[in-house]
């Protein structure tokens, strides 16, 4: 009888010890968060943006035209009209800010599935007159639609003059906005979207633009207020989870053993160093941080993780190593995972500095 006593007193002991083990790791308070550091070129687009209650938008990138840290055109979800491709609008801009829209059904919080709506705010480079009506011409020979001549006010007084291209391809609208360096496009191939795509066109800078939507300003403000010095951002994304798991899954179903690392949101960004060498940081974002700390020991254990050498990071644990040239730091933080690489060169405070400016 006093041994089964014992034994019973050892396995409340050490599930009371396993369950303060994992109320310490899931516990969280989120950090008060500032304004993130912005790529340039993207800081004067975010507010370009449409705001709309019947819309939500569910990506957001950044993405230079051109040079060195261009994307081609197949690396990025991104969709644009036909008849425009990223080399022929590096001709007249210099960056795209970009976000795929999606209407949200009434009475539901919830993007319905399809039907997407892509809109794309460049960055012109100076003394380009015909930049926007060629833009607006080659879509409509290529959609072969008919087009008509628009202007529009937004409610900040703005006012956006450009082309309403329409077909059975979809409906598009190419607006420049005047006395500024600003060319939105609004595309829409789905005619279930098209008088969606109208009420867009006519709701554009009529507030602060993408943060005005509370996932997105939440996804993007985790990321650090102030850039490194030694580093320079050149690139930010973010998209769902859906999003990641169709993109994955697009040669067929997902594999169930990858489904449990697919967060709810990811958000990304890309920075460069003085000798040019690229640097990465993704943090996965998902429903709580039991779950998010159930995929970081899964991660540590489908990565091979367990020779990696550890620090601290963000008041956390941190493991870091050398992975396939590339060194990689990874972090778990209440229901964000971090992942960060750089070039294997670089010191361990560089990594850890950066970790510390991440806002979660």
């Amino acid at each position: 009888m006093m041994g089964c006593l014992v034994i019973i007193g050892l396995i409340v002991v050490a599930l009371g010890a396993g369950g303060a083990y994992v109320w310490y790791r899931t516990s969280y308070t989120p950090p008060v968060r500032k304004t993130p550091a912005l790529p340039e070129r993207a800081a004067g687009t975010m507010t370009e943006f449409p705001v709309s209650k019947d819309t939500k938008p569910t990506t957001v990138e950044t993405e230079a035209l051109g040079g060195t840290t261009a994307k081609n055109e197949t690396t990025t979800g991104t969709k644009l009209p036909p008849g425009v491709t990223k080399t022929s609008l590096a001709k007249g801009a210099t960056s795209m800010t970009s976000s795929t829209y999606k209407k949200i059904p009434v009475g539901s919080t919830t993007p319905s599935p399809g039907g997407e709506i892509y809109i794309c705010v460049l960055t012109a480079m100076p003394n380009q007159p015909g930049f926007v009506d060629g833009i607006a011409t080659s879509v409509k020979t290529s959609m072969i639609g008919t087009m008509t001549s628009v202007s529009l006010q937004s409610a900040k007084g703005a006012t956006y003059i450009g082309s309403h291209i329409v077909s059975s391809q979809g409906n598009v609208y190419v607006l420049s906005k005047q006395g500024g360096d600003v060319v939105i496009i609004i595309y829409g191939a789905d005619a279930s979207v098209s008088s969606t795509v109208d009420d867009l066109a006519k709701n554009v800078g009529n507030g602060e633009g993408l943060g005005d939507y509370p996932e997105t300003k939440e996804s993007l403000w985790t990321l650090p207020a102030t850039t490194p010095s030694e580093l320079t951002l050149v690139q930010i994304s973010t998209m769902t989870g859906a999003q990641i798991e169709s993109q994955f899954g697009s040669g067929g179903d997902l594999p169930s053993e990858f489904r449990p690392f697919i967060p709810d949101r990811l958000t990304a960004a890309r920075y460069t160093d003085s000798s040019k060498q690229e640097w990465a940081v993704m943090n996965l974002q998902y429903s709580s941080s039991f779950q998010a700390w159930r995929t970081w020991l899964l991660a540590r254990s489908a990565l091979g993780l367990g020779g990696g050498e550890t620090t601290t990071v963000r008041d956390v644990d941190g493991i870091y190593l050398n992975q396939e040239g590339k060194r990689v730091m990874l972090f778990q933080k209440g229901p964000y995972l971090i992942f960060m690489s750089g070039p294997t060169t670089a010191p361990v405070d560089r990594f850890v500095a950066l970790g510390n400016q991440i806002q979660v």
